[in-house]
């Protein structure tokens, strides 16, 4: 598109262009893709979003971020991204269900858990997964009646929710019983 038409189509739609993704971003990031194996790969993943890495690279980047703290498990380090993630997304329901699974699973934190779990459950109503883990959530703080009525809305909205899903099943199944599972 040529200069004079961009400028005109911008101004016919008041839009402004956007802004350009900063050059030192970039090499971060590309060091960030290619540099797999030491910390300096964590580094410049990081590195390249401080500096201002734009959409789509810096969704790209923060996955790959944090697929690289999960195997090397550095978890309260990804528990941190996915918080991080929150801020700056705060209406997107699968950032509030990463944080809410990171805290239960791997801080084994079930209230700090329930509390983004709940959050991603008011911004998409439809998600069975994120009524698993607030059933789960729930289970592990002994508020069984609520597990049960979480459970129950998962399987309302997929009836098989739970088929590979034998862990929560047995957790549904003990909050029936009203206790707690394991």
């Amino acid at each position: 598109m040529s200069a004079l038409l961009l400028a005109a189509t911008l101004l016919a739609t008041g839009s402004t262009p956007p802004r350009p993704e900063p050059a030192p971003a970039r090499v971060e990031a590309r060091r960030c893709e290619k540099e797999a194996g030491d910390d300096g790969d964590l580094a410049a993943c990081r590195e390249a979003l401080r500096l201002g890495l734009r959409e789509p690279h810096r969704t790209a980047v923060r996955q790959l971020l944090a697929r690289r703290l999960a195997e090397r498990e550095r978890f309260e380090e990804l528990v941190d991204l996915y918080l991080e993630d929150t801020k700056e997304r705060p209406g997107e329901s699968e950032a509030w269900r990463r944080l809410g699974a990171a805290r239960f699973f791997l801080r084994a934190d079930p209230a700090g858990a329930f509390v983004a779990l709940e959050e991603a459950a008011k911004l998409r109503t439809d998600d069975a997964f994120t009524h698993i883990l607030r059933g789960l959530c729930l289970n592990d703080l002994s508020r069984h009646v609520e597990a049960v009525a979480s459970f129950e809305e998962a399987l309302r909205l997929d009836p098989e929710a739970l088929d590979l899903r034998p862990a929560a099943r047995a957790a549904f199944e003990a909050a029936r019983r009203g206790l707690s599972w394991p």
